[in-house]
């Protein structure tokens, strides 16, 4: 593994275990645990605030200030080790400042409570991506326990967000309300933590067609360690089965699209990549695996970058 190794991670769910279970980033029963970073990997991670679908208004809310609380409160704990990131163009030299950075994302647009000012809101506090709705529904849309597409005002939302440069994640997202948002978006979006649906047929992952919809509009797809999402029925014991979606989708021409959102402290990841500690198994599998030095770095690091600063950019010219 080559020293000063970078890996931008676009979802996990730590910031909620830590309000659930009063921890802290240094906690060794966290996976993404800031004490347990390998030596020579630099990492910036997308951290989540969770927003459950049976979460409505006025509750939706309070829970993501509650948990926005417990970030704030972190980041002053950790501020010699940690940078928080309100500008995704300059990933790169924060990690030269400090091994670990982190930027805000939001997990169900239950956060709304269907008040369109709220995205103005969340964008001042920092959140730079919004995962459109979680398995059920909610003021914008369907997930993939509903086959609610799009509502007028969820399609108000995309627009408030591509306008300041939120990214649109379409992780949980059903299929339905994925062909509509092809209809009206105008911008790249993401899928945070998504693997491939012909790999393993799970509702949670995506189809060829969208993977491919995706990566034609110069979005990013993250990777996703959860064991179910990886193999049906989840039995995996070899880094080998989550490769298997990287090079499928690589055979669909994503080579500048595929990415890594790990869903730690959300998820149930297999053994050999249960942890932050356990990323020089992935990142040697990746260069062992046959697609180059110059692909691995873009799944690393490279895709994710290039997608998330390239949503700033407009903001800052």
């Amino acid at each position: 593994m080559p020293m000063g190794t970078e890996i931008i991670d676009l979802h996990c769910d730590t910031l909620d275990r830590c309000a659930e279970k009063s921890l802290s980033l240094s906690d060794s029963r966290l996976h993404f645990n800031i004490t347990k970073r390998p030596q020579g990997v630099k990492i910036c991670q997308a951290a989540a605030i969770f927003i459950h679908s049976d979460l409505k208004g006025e509750q939706a809310q309070a829970r993501f200030l509650k948990v926005y609380e417990v970030y704030r409160q972190q980041e002053k704990l950790y501020r010699e080790q940690i940078s928080t990131l309100r500008d995704l163009r300059c990933i790169s030299q924060r990690l030269d400042e400090k091994p670990v950075a982190l930027f805000l994302t939001v997990e169900g647009g239950s956060v709304l409570g269907g008040d369109i000012r709220w995205v103005d809101k969340l964008d001042r506090m920092g959140v730079k991506m919004l995962t459109l709705t979680w398995n059920g529904e909610n003021e914008l849309c369907g997930g993939v326990g509903s086959d609610k597409g799009f509502t007028p005002f969820g399609k108000q939302v995309v627009a408030r967000m591509e306008a300041l440069g939120m990214a649109v994640d379409v992780s949980h997202l059903n299929d339905v309300g994925f062909g509509q948002l092809c209809e009206f978006a105008q911008k790249p979006f993401c899928a945070s933590h998504s693997n491939s649906r012909s790999v393993c047929a799970h509702p949670r992952n995506l189809t060829d067609g969208q993977f491919m919809e995706i990566i034609a509009r110069g979005g990013v797809v993250g990777l996703n360690y959860h064991r179910d999402f990886i193999t049906e029925g989840g039995k995996t014991e070899t880094i080998d089965d989550l490769l298997r979606h990287l090079h499928h989708f690589l055979e669909l021409g994503g080579e500048d699209a595929v990415s890594l959102g790990s869903d730690f402290d959300g998820s149930d990841p297999p053994s050999y990549l249960d942890g932050i500690e356990k990323l020089p198994v992935l990142i040697n599998a990746l260069e062992r695996s046959g697609i180059g030095k110059t692909v691995v770095d873009k799944v690393l690091f490279g895709n994710a970058a290039r997608y998330l600063a390239n949503l700033s950019q407009n903001l800052y010219s």
